[in-house]
């Protein structure tokens, strides 16, 4: 199947916006509305684009693994949250780092940030499996013959109610003997 320019053209012109979105929305989320789940629904609004415009090969050339993503981004946020108590603080405590970066300058992180990048992978993980699934599904109706508007068995020709068994009528096989 051919196709259309349209559909591909602007998921290569959206794609990278979404995706610069998404990261500034996953990091800017600890000090204001987003986080990594937002992020991640951005994200995955781009894998979805990209899906749509390029068809099953759109996200099967992914090399990521999305169950992969899912582990990862779940282990991140695990450690994250539990880390605080190893060294006597709350769960899902988190502190303000300061550093001193040469040629960029004073940068403020909070531990929280890394929760979120965890949360913004798992669920990238999550839309991507989510995906393949379809992808899948459409591949297995695709190759027993189940497709939207297919003909049903036997060429298309609909068995008359009257010759049902619910009706009580008898019906007659193709040597024209009765069951």
């Amino acid at each position: 199947m051919r196709r259309s320019t349209i559909p591909t053209t602007t998921a290569s012109g959206l794609t990278p916006v979404l995706l610069l979105v998404s990261l500034y929305v996953t990091f800017r989320g600890h000090n204001a509305p987003g986080g990594g789940f937002a992020g991640g629904l951005i994200m995955g609004t781009a894998i979805i684009l990209r899906y749509l415009a390029e068809g099953h090969s759109g996200i099967r050339s992914s090399r990521l693994d999305p169950v992969v993503l899912i582990a990862a981004g779940l282990g991140l946020a695990l450690v994250t949250s539990t880390a605080p108590l190893v060294f006597g603080s709350q769960f899902m405590d988190s502190k303000l780092i300061d550093l001193d970066v040469p040629l960029i300058g004073e940068i403020h992180f909070v531990t929280a940030g890394f929760f979120d990048i965890g949360v913004h992978v798992l669920v990238v993980g999550v839309v991507m499996s989510i995906l393949i699934a379809f992808a899948r599904a459409d591949d297995e109706a695709g190759s027993t013959g189940d497709s939207v508007g297919a003909e049903p068995a036997g060429g298309g020709a609909a068995t008359p109610a009257a010759d049902s068994p619910a009706t009580g009528a008898a019906t007659a096989t193709s040597t024209g003997e009765r069951p």
